[in-house]
């Protein structure tokens, strides 16, 4: 059998050994989307449906508020929940048509009031997710969101009944490995709205700018040859399998190496895929993606003139490392 990847376990003991000593900023967890004083329903239906709609949001911007991808989410539907945006309703969303939710979606995410312009791309495929999703919470749950996170009980895993097991009934969190319903519970427990009973279920989320990191820093080896050819040159490939799963299983490792939990592994390599080892990277172009930079908005205050892990990363010496891109796949999961 021809294997394609590798997990490399001592350069996830190398990187855990980084990260062990790192610490999210407490305003991190103090930003508005968080503690917005809106009822505990809006809450839910607002984390609910920015997550769905959120996948590849490489070409989405606000130029005049220098918002890119999820901080652009963000500040809309922070927007909504405050207006009360009939956009949160479900009973209302499953009513309407894709091309009458995706017509709202362009209205929402307009950077330019004056043109409508507005860079949220693939609006009738997040359209549909939001349609189809709104149409089991009203059959299964009246509408209401809460009900569906009560009826867990807490768990990922419960007869049936857990959140692994509800959420991926819907499209928008059909995803076998999670990314979506994580990241949703993440924001959900970051929010103060939910607690997990059986977090050794969790699994980590992982989107393309975490596998580019962990690529790049060479926790996950490619050992095919076509495979590393096809990174390299950044072409389309059929399937992100085995890397997506290697990572997944390296940041099970880091996590329980750092001491850190599992759904932090997040904040620290989201951060710094997005921001300081992208198109660009810090260690060799002495600038982040961002700026103002996401890992150190999160992660590190004060000056940012080098990466953390130029120490341990396989990438900072070796080209051949740094060079390599996330699988080229089109997919609504992340």
């Amino acid at each position: 059998m021809n294997i394609l990847a590798e997990l490399n376990t001592d350069q996830c003991h190398k990187v855990a050994g980084i990260i062990r000593n790192l610490r999210p900023g407490k305003n991190f967890y103090q930003r508005e989307y968080l503690t917005l004083n809106v009822d505990n329903e809006t809450k839910f239906r607002m984390n609910f449906f920015a997550v769905a709609i959120c996948h590849h949001t490489y070409t989405l911007h606000h130029p005049a508020l220098n918002l890119w991808g999820w901080d652009f989410i963000e500040n809309v539907f922070v927007k909504m929940a405050r207006l009360g945006d009939e956009l949160l309703d479900p009973e209302k969303v499953f009513r309407l048509s894709v091309a009458e939710i995706s017509g709202e979606l362009k209205k929402r995410f307009s950077h330019d009031e004056a043109t409508g312009e507005c860079s949220l791309d693939r609006l009738d495929e997040r359209a549909h997710l939001m349609k189809e999703a709104s149409e089991m919470l009203v059959r299964d749950f009246n509408g209401h969101i809460a009900k569906l996170f009560a009826q867990s009980g807490g768990y990922l895993i419960r007869k049936g009944k857990g959140l692994y097991e509800v959420l991926p009934k819907m499209e928008a969190f059909s995803d076998p490995q999670q990314k979506k319903s994580t990241f949703l519970i993440k924001l959900l427990m970051d929010s103060g709205l939910l607690e997990i009973n059986d977090p050794e279920n969790i699994t980590p989320i992982m989107d393309y700018h975490m596998q580019r990191v962990l690529m790049r820093m060479g926790c996950v080896e490619i050992i095919d040859p076509v495979l590393r050819k096809n990174l390299l040159s950044r072409l389309p490939v059929d399937t992100d399998e085995p890397v997506r799963s290697l990572c997944i299983e390296a940041f099970k490792l880091i996590a329980e190496v750092s001491g850190h939990p599992v759904t932090r592994m997040n904040d620290y390599f989201w951060s710094l895929g997005r921001s300081c080892c992208n198109n660009t990277t810090l260690c060799q172009d002495n600038h982040c993606e961002k700026s103002p930079c996401t890992f150190q908005q999160i992660i590190q205050p004060g000056k940012h003139v080098r990466c953390e892990f130029e120490t341990v990363c396989r990438g900072f010496m070796d080209k051949n490392y740094r060079d390599l891109w996330q699988p080229v796949v089109k997919t609504h999961f992340y």
